[in-house]
């Protein structure tokens, strides 16, 4: 079997010394990567951030920073290889920087008459300086959307199995319920795991991985979680 994983958490540059980072650790992705070589000797394709846990298991690693980064890798890796499941556990940002500037600036722009500013005579007050002055109060990011990355994978292979992930936080099992089946509905997704950031500490991990015919599975720790994707994929 040619197993695909992607875990920890995307960055996006602000300038060329900061960054927009999550709190990803990549861990859960790690353990399903080691679940698939122990329980099947699966080859892994590991894609993650520079500071992911990594499985301890042998697998192809490879390292991304951005979404765009990740995009392409995943688009080059299914285009070149068939893979009989792709595990999307990543933390992927939804939104990435755009540019720039101070408030006193945009204050500016809008005093001289632009009050009505479109997108590019916005883009000419963006700060795009290779590293940002620490001497800007009120500084203003302007961000943009980042592609659904889930999005591609099964027009890319159809037939592979997809599992993807959906959190959110502080929500009711019935909410969660129906966030992860619309991710599944609109991606194509076999199996989507919905879990809610309030109730994950450490090994204690809670969630539902959900099926398309709406029914549902409840899991407490990383490990059951590992265990039953893989499961759920091998059957």
């Amino acid at each position: 079997m040619n197993i695909l994983i992607t875990a920890g958490g995307t960055s996006e540059k602000i300038d060329e010394v900061r960054k927009i980072v999550n709190t990803a650790t990549g861990r859960l992705g790690a353990l399903i990567a080691d679940e698939f070589t122990a329980k099947t000797g699966a080859a892994v394709t590991f894609v993650c951030d520079e500071a992911a846990v990594m499985p301890e298991s042998a697998a192809e690693i490879i390292k991304i920073r951005s979404v765009d980064d990740l995009m392409s890798n995943i688009c080059e890796l299914l285009a070149d290889k068939k893979f009989d499941a792709v595990i999307h556990s990543m933390a992927v940002s939804d939104y990435k920087i755009r540019g720039v500037t101070s408030l006193d600036d945009l204050i500016a722009a809008i005093e001289l008459g632009e009050s009505g500013i479109e997108k590019d005579k916005l883009a000419d007050i963006i700060n795009r300086s290779k590293k940002i002055s620490s001497d800007i109060d009120g500084m203003l990011m302007l961000m943009e959307k980042t592609p659904k990355v889930i999005s591609v994978i099964k027009k890319l292979q159809p037939e592979t199995v997809l599992v993807g992930f959906k959190l959110l936080a502080g929500v009711s099992e019935d909410e969660l319920l129906r966030a992860g089946h619309g991710l599944l509905v609109k991606n194509d997704c076999d199996f989507v795991f919905a879990n809610d950031l309030e109730k994950i500490s450490g090994d204690m991990h809670e969630g539902i991985l959900i099926e398309p015919d709406c029914s549902y599975r409840r899991m407490n720790s990383k490990q059951e979680i590992a265990e039953a994707i893989v499961t759920k994929i091998v059957n």
